[in-house]
């Protein structure tokens, strides 16, 4: 528990203004239903949104993710199991959910719906039951916790949560996810991954010195 708390305070540049955005998000969720608040957000797209997101969202991808992991070999071993740990077990978390809760996704929702819906130009919406929650915003949200806890400067965090953000609007801008998708999806990622990393840093043998090694000392010392 004590270390669950030390983790937790290494991440408030992170924790304070998401945990903030979560109660305005839950209260405007209280005052709007989930169709108005699609219809909504649907309404703000724009020329340079419909490229510039489309980019954005990719940062939640498989790909990224991998890519992330390999990276963290020239920072520290430690890292880069950290990260890959962190992303499977938050996977293996969401999947079953998204199987359990078998939830339309908005182009499966409004199937038949007489108000006009607008799609990014040239982009896949899929229409599927796997909705909830969003996989994007969960592989977000778990790498920029990790992110944030391994960066020695943890004001970092403030930026990490701005990336995790735009992937999570541009889930919603795109017509993948609705609103309850993408908030449970940070949510998730944000308690596992948090509970994850404390249960990390109480392992004696993935805190050994050897673990602190990278690709690139290994190299230069070669």
């Amino acid at each position: 528990m004590q270390k669950l708390t030390a983790n937790s305070r290494q991440l408030y540049p992170f924790l304070i203004p998401y945990l903030i955005l979560l109660i305005l998000v839950l209260v405007f969720k209280i005052l709007y239903s989930k169709e108005d608040i699609y219809f909504f957000i649907n309404g703000l797209h724009f020329p340079a949104g419909d490229v510039f997101f489309p980019y954005m969202t990719e940062f939640g991808s498989t790909v990224t993710a991998v890519v992330a992991c390999l990276l963290l070999l020239f920072v520290s071993y430690r890292s880069s199991v950290l990260m890959a740990s962190s992303l499977i077990l938050t996977t293996l978390i969401n999947v079953p959910l998204k199987n359990l809760f078998f939830a339309p996704r908005p182009r499966l929702y409004f199937a038949g719906s007489a108000h006009p819906i607008y799609y990014v130009p040239d982009m896949e919406v899929l229409s599927n039951n796997f909705s909830f929650p969003s996989g994007h915003t969960v592989c977000a949200f778990t790498m920029a916790i990790v992110l944030t806890y391994i960066t020695p400067r943890k004001t970092f965090g403030y930026l990490y949560l701005l990336l995790a953000l735009l992937v999570a609007y541009s889930r919603m801008y795109m017509s993948q996810h609705f609103l309850e998708d993408v908030t449970a999806g940070s949510a998730l990622a944000t308690v596992v991954t948090i509970i994850w990393l404390s249960w990390f840093d109480s392992r004696p043998f993935l805190n050994d010195s050897r673990w602190n090694g990278s690709l690139s000392r290994k190299r230069n010392a070669a």
